[in-house]
């Protein structure tokens, strides 16, 4: 069931910065520090236009955490399922998708997502998807040097999308999956050249009919270059800009009044973040 939480102190724990700044083709409108139980956030949604929720990634508790427009935790509940690698949440009108799709070292022959039903009370999951890809040979995988690991899936009408995380090619390959297909294995539908690092967060724009990527290249222990892209439904890309300011960002999504917001995880130089985000 979910808690609400008693958020003491909150105006003096959440640093807020609510003046504008314009970077090339979009505007950062405001941004906030999120409290250290989300240092580890990894995946952002945000169904309507007054909430939005996250979750961590691999090691912490499963839980899905909720927020308000200020970063702080409203209200949480904690499922009935491991989080061996969260990566990525996201939903239609009746489900929570959660992506335990997580496999930097390139090992994990099956990766999972969760069905959980949204209905108040609920802590079991609904159904397992279990999802392998094709031509994956984890005996040749290295870490961190593959191409079949993910961090950002996106449900879009009747499809789930995921996007790789590209660590050897830094090319995007996509892939849309069965809501209902309890065990699948799947090939690109396309794969995308031309994105500045690896994507580590999607959502899909309905207003825009585009979809809104972020993602980093690394380049060392702690040193990150942060993007945002736009891709039309047909997986084009449109654009990509540097997101100045950021580190590791880890979640995108978009809001139903077209809102974009961004999420980053704790990392050596910087702390935990949420920022909104006006997309040109």
């Amino acid at each position: 069931m979910f808690k609400i939480l008693a958020f003491t102190g909150v105006l003096l724990a959440t640093a807020c910065s609510s003046l504008a700044t314009d970077k090339p083709g979009y505007t950062v409108i405001k941004q906030f520090n999120l409290p250290p139980e989300l240092a580890e956030t990894s995946g952002l949604y945000c169904p309507d236009q007054n909430s939005l929720y996250t979750i961590n990634d691999s090691g912490n508790k499963p839980v899905i955490y909720q927020l308000n427009l200020l970063g702080a935790i409203q209200q949480q509940v904690e499922i009935d399922a491991k989080n061996r690698d969260w990566e990525s949440l996201t939903g239609d009108e009746q489900n929570f998708y959660i992506g335990d799709i997580g496999n930097n070292n390139g090992k994990r022959k099956v990766v999972e997502i969760y069905v959980f039903d949204k209905k108040p009370g609920n802590t079991s999951i609904s159904r397992t998807l279990k999802v392998s890809y094709l031509y994956n040979a984890i005996n040749k995988n290295e870490y961190l040097n593959h191409d079949f690991d993910a961090e950002a899936f996106v449900s879009v009408d009747d499809k789930l999308v995921l996007f790789s995380k590209s660590w050897k090619s830094n090319n995007l390959h996509i892939y849309e999956l069965n809501k209902t297909d309890l065990s699948q294995k799947v090939a690109p539908v396309v794969t995308v050249e031309g994105l500045p690092g690896i994507v580590t967060g999607v959502d899909y724009n309905k207003l825009t009919r585009e979809y809104v990527l972020v993602g980093y290249s690394l380049h060392g222990l702690g040193s990150f270059s942060p993007f945002i892209a736009k891709m039309d439904r047909r997986y084009n890309l449109l654009a990509s800009y540097p997101l100045v300011g950021f580190n590791q960002v880890e979640g995108v999504c978009v809001s139903p009044n077209g809102e974009v917001w961004i999420s980053q995880e704790s990392s050596f130089f910087s702390t935990q973040k949420l920022a909104k985000l006006f997309l040109r």
